[in-house]
């Protein structure tokens, strides 16, 4: 019997890349039954119009407002039928059957709940997503004071650690990963208190506390990442707000060397 995957893409306006991402992961997706899902959040250039009308497969939710990346992924929540869901950016591009590739590891290892695999920039190069939960130095280090707190960025990245074997990692890219579907709704989703960024470090975290999270290096995605957030003052003020969030939730950690550091 065919695994069922259920996949789902959050988008706001970008149809062109949207379109991209649904044709490759419903082109090369052979070895699962896919139920493929696009929740838009009111974009105002068609793209969801757009998307059906090339997709007729696909279930297209559309909503009256933007509220967020969180809130319009757990808009499937109570539609989803499936053995695994993935989590999609509209940004993402395969070239390969990954979705059978991960729901066959995760049928493989009944004890992991989440897995992720290598993300890849369009060059090829590696986006070093898989990453320990954060501190409040090595999230401030990646965009100023960089030589200084270099050491706290590296330990954060895991750059210590060896990524071209499969690792249990600590936080997984909201940008594509795939989940079992029980363990996904009995997290509730997202926590919708994120509206973009932080709410993928939140949901690691607490899919730890039930299961391991796994990061699969044997294969990949391509992410066309655009760091809206290092460019436009309003992604900004939404990063630090979601930082202050996250940091609210889980304790406020400054640093890996406090006495309380659990992982050296």
């Amino acid at each position: 019997m065919r695994k069922k995957v259920s996949a789902a893409i959050v988008t706001y306006k970008g149809y062109e890349k949207a379109h991209k991402a649904v044709e490759t992961i419903i082109d090369y997706t052979k070895g699962v039954d896919l139920d493929f899902y696009i929740v838009d959040n009111a974009s105002k250039d068609g793209t969801a119009s757009r998307l059906k009308s090339a997709f007729p497969s696909l279930t297209v939710i559309e909503k009256n407002k933007n509220d967020g990346f969180a809130r319009g992924h757990n808009e499937v929540l109570s539609l989803i039928d499936s053995d695994y869901h993935a989590v999609i950016n509209p940004d993402i591009i395969i070239d390969r059957d990954v979705l059978t590739e991960l729901s066959d590891f995760l049928d493989a290892n009944t004890n992991v709940g989440l897995v992720t695999p290598k993300i890849l920039n369009p060059d090829g190069t590696d986006q070093h997503l898989p990453k320990r939960d954060p501190t409040v130095a090595a999230l401030i280090g990646r965009r100023m004071f960089k030589n200084r707190l270099k050491d706290e960025v590296s330990y954060y990245r895991m750059d210590d650690i060896d990524l071209t074997e499969s690792r249990d990692i600590e936080f997984a890219t909201g940008c594509f990963f795939l989940i079992r579907t029980s363990l996904y709704k009995k997290l509730g989703g997202f926590d919708t208190r994120f509206f973009m960024y932080y709410e993928d470090m939140d949901i690691t975290r607490r899919a730890r506390q039930l299961s391991r999270t796994v990061y699969y290096p044997y294969t990949q995605v391509c992410h066309l990442w655009e760091r809206s957030s290092a460019h436009k003052l309003k992604f900004f003020l939404i990063l630090v707000t979601g930082m202050f969030k996250y940091f609210n939730k889980w304790g406020w950690r400054f640093f890996y060397t406090e006495k309380n550091d659990s992982h050296r």
